[in-house]
C-alpha cells in the first residue's frame, strides 16, 4: 500500500500512474481499478483507470482516464508519443504530446524537444476549489524544450514552453436567448533554469530562476494564472491526492507544497496572476547517509525565495505600484527514501519569514512577518 501511495503522489504532472498490473486505489470520488499493459521498454503502453463513487452525496458516479504511449529508442535518440483522454472529478479533456530526446553520454546531457496539444473543460463544479478553478474550458497547443546536463555532482536543468490557446466560458449574466460563451485568445510562456552543485564536503548549493507570463485581452481564469507558490492546477491535475477539493493532501490546516512556477513556498497555493518572476536559493547539509533501508539520506536545509508579480496576485504594499514584491525564508529537513527501485524525497520546511504574512500558506493567529509556519512535500523543491 505504501508503494502505491508514493507512486501516485510521485507521478505529478506526468499523467501515467506507474504501478504495474491491476491495482486498487482510493480518491475523492470513491474506489477504482486501474490496469496497465506493457510490452517491453520501447513498446506501446496503455493505461486505463476507472473509479466509482461510494458515497451517496458524490457529485458524479463514474470517472474515467485513459492513456496510450508509444516510446521508441533508436540509439541515443528516443521518440515518444502520448495520447490521453479523461472525464475525472468534474473535468473532461484530452491531450496529444510528442517528445523527441537525445542523450549525449560524453557530457551527461539529456535534451528534449516536443509539442503538446491540450483541451481541458470543467463539467462539475462540486469537485472544484473555486480559488483554483473557474467554470471555463481551454484549448492550447505549443512547443517546449528542456535539457539536463550533469558534470560530476553538478546538475544543470533548463526548460521553456510557449503555448497559444483559446479560453471559453459562459457569459454572465445569461442572455434571454440562452447561455452564450465568451472567447478569449491567449499566449502563455514560461521558462526556468536551475543548478545544484557541491560547495563543500556534504554541503550543496541550489539556485533556480523562473519567469512566466500570460498575455491576453482579459485577466486569465484561475486555472491558467501564473501560480506563484508552486504548481498550477493543470500541473497537479494528474495527481489524485491534489486535483480536487477534499482530496487526501488538500485539507484545511494541512499545508502541502507541490513545487513549480516561481516556487514561493511560503505563500498560499491559490495566488496567481498575469506574470511572475521567482528566484529560489537553497543550502543543504547532509547529516546522515545510508546505502540500505527505507531512509537513505537526511539533510538540514536553509532556503530563501524571492519574487515579483503583478498586482492581481496581491495588492502592492506601496500604493500605486504596478508590481508586488514577495519573499520568504526559513529552515527545513530534507530526507531521501527508497523502497526497492522506487525513490522519493520528503521535505518538512518552516517558512519562518514571509513579507506578506496575510497571504501566507500557514496563517496562525496573530501572525506577523516572523512566525512559526510549516509545510510538507513529497517532492524536491526543484
Amino acid at each position: 500500500m505504501l508503494q502505491l501511495l508514493l507512486s501516485l503522489v510521485a507521478s505529478g504532472a506526468g499523467g501515467a500512474w506507474p504501478v504495474s498490473g491491476p491495482s486498487q486505489t482510493v480518491d475523492s470520488a470513491g474506489r477504482g481499478f486501474r490496469g496497465r499493459l506493457a510490452r517491453g521498454d520501447a513498446a506501446e503502453r496503455g493505461v486505463l483507470a476507472a473509479s466509482a463513487a461510494t458515497r451517496s452525496g458524490a457529485s458524479s458516479a463514474i470517472s474515467l482516464y485513459g492513456r496510450w504511449n508509444n516510446d521508441v529508442a533508436r540509439g541515443p535518440r528516443r521518440v515518444a508519443t502520448s495520447v490521453a483522454a479523461w472525464s475525472v472529478e468534474g473535468r473532461t479533456g484530452a491531450s496529444i504530446s510528442f517528445d523527441r530526446s537525445q542523450q549525449r553520454g560524453d557530457i551527461g546531457a539529456d535534451r528534449h524537444i516536443g509539442v503538446v496539444a491540450l483541451w481541458m473543460a470543467t463539467t462539475n463544479l462540486g469537485y472544484l476549489d473555486p480559488r483554483l478553478w473557474d467554470d471555463a474550458g481551454s484549448i492550447e497547443v505549443g512547443p517546449w524544450i528542456s535539457t539536463m546536463v550533469r558534470h560530476g555532482e553538478t546538475v544543470l536543468r533548463a526548460r521553456g514552453a510557449v503555448s497559444l490557446g483559446l479560453v471559453y466560458q459562459h457569459a454572465t449574466p445569461a442572455v434571454a436567448s440562452g447561455r452564450h460563451y465568451l472567447y478569449h485568445g491567449f499566449n502563455r510562456t514560461t521558462g526556468e533554469v536551475s543548478v545544484r552543485t557541491p560547495v563543500a564536503r556534504g554541503t550543496t548549493f541550489g539556485a533556480r530562476v523562473f519567469a512566466g507570463a500570460y498575455l491576453g485581452s482579459s485577466n486569465p481564469v484561475h486555472q491558467l494564472r501564473i501560480a506563484v507558490a508552486g504548481a498550477d492546477p493543470y500541473a497537479t491535475f494528474a495527481n489524485p491526492f491534489l486535483r480536487s477539493r477534499g482530496a487526501l493532501l488538500v485539507r484545511p490546516d494541512f499545508h502541502y507544497h507541490a513545487p513549480g512556477g516561481p516556487n514561493l513556498r511560503g505563500f498560499r497555493n491559490d495566488l496567481g496572476g498575469r506574470w511572475a518572476v521567482g528566484v529560489n536559493l537553497e543550502l543543504t547539509r547532509t547529516v546522515a547517509r545510508r546505502t540500505a533501508g527505507l531512509l537513505r539520506e537526511a539533510a538540514l536545509e536553509a532556503f530563501v525565495d524571492l519574487g515579483v508579480a503583478d498586482t492581481l496576485v496581491a495588492p502592492s504594499s506601496s500604493p500605486g505600484r504596478w508590481y508586488t514584491t514577495l519573499y520568504d525564508g526559513g529552515l527545513g529537513i530534507v530526507t531521501r527514501h527508497q523502497v526497492k527501485d522506487m525513490e522519493w524525497t520528503m521535505r518538512f520546511e518552516l517558512p519562518l519569514a514571509v513579507n506578506r504574512w496575510d497571504v501566507a500558506a500557514d496563517y496562525p493567529a496573530n501572525s506577523t512577518r516572523f512566525a512559526l509556519r510549516w509545510l510538507v512535500s513529497l517532492a524536491p523543491s526543484f
